[in-house]
């Protein structure tokens, strides 16, 4: 289905929408950054209609499966968790897969090498920028 292929590219931009808006909304909260009390307002009503686009996207992915409510929701309790954008950087967790084979190709001598040369570098850079 078109929708299906369109979808989810278009859910994790909303996303990264939502998160962007949510740091700026935080900012304003502690007067880190000042805006107008119009431009806040908005910023918090693009915010709620966002979730009902997270509702949605559980919804159409219950619609598009084959599953019952109940299978859909234990083998998919952490896409409804990640639903609340409070919880989306979990989702992140889901790369621990490919760390883990990171991890066993950095015992070879030639990427372990390799992976040295960039943690060294970045641990110069964070002192660079820290000082």
């Amino acid at each position: 289905m078109d929708a299906e292929r369109w979808w989810q590219p278009f859910v994790e931009a909303v996303a990264l929408v939502w998160i962007v808006l949510f740091v700026v909304d935080v900012a304003v909260s502690f007067d880190l950054l000042v805006v107008s009390e119009s431009l806040t307002e908005t910023i918090r009503g693009v915010l709620q209609w966002l979730l009902v686009v997270f509702l949605l996207d559980v919804a159409l992915l219950y619609r598009w499966s084959d599953h019952g409510p109940k299978r859909f929701v234990h083998s998919n309790w952490f896409l409804i968790l990640t639903v609340v954008p409070w919880f989306r950087p979990f989702r992140l967790l889901r790369i621990g897969r490919p760390i883990r084979a990171l991890r066993l190709l950095s015992r070879s001598r030639r990427v372990g090498s390799f992976l040295n040369k960039i943690r060294r570098k970045c641990h110069s850079l964070w002192h660079r920028l820290r000082d």
